[in-house]
């Protein structure tokens, strides 16, 4: 979240927590019977929505960050290799997705805290010294 959406939240925690101090002041148990009014429940309305608002606001701005991305792939899996969470690498026929940042021989279907298989092959890839595969 930017500076700005934080400083927005921080103002609309605050005027909730001002709302419900009120809410929660010393009243008597015949007045905490009565419902409440008209304009305290606009009130408490609005606050929710801002928050709301702006938290789907803050959501949607890390969501485009994320997709601006895109998929990381980094080729066929290196043992020497360390990989970052979210980088995408083919083994052993299948598409495995990297769950967080990976040490140096953590290998795709045996370091399963570390990798997500994503897609399988229906069978194995068979490469060809032609270069076709089949």
């Amino acid at each position: 979240m930017t500076d700005e959406h934080e400083e927005e939240l921080a103002l609309i925690a605050a005027r909730a927590a001002e709302i419900k101090a009120g809410l929660n002041a010393a009243y008597s148990p015949e007045e905490l019977r009565r419902p409440l009014s008209t304009r305290c429940v606009h009130a408490l309305i609005a606050v929710t929505t801002a928050a709301t608002g702006a938290k789907l606001t803050a959501l949607s701005a890390r969501i485009e960050q994320l997709e601006a991305g895109g998929v990381r792939y980094a080729g066929t899996w290196q043992r020497a290799m360390p990989y970052r969470k979210g980088t995408v690498v083919t083994s052993g026929g299948g598409m495995w997705t990297a769950l967080r940042d990976t040490a140096e021989g953590e290998q795709p279907g045996k370091a399963l805290d570390a990798w997500q298989l994503s897609a399988k092959s229906p069978r194995p890839v068979v490469r060809m010294k032609t270069g076709r595969q089949e």
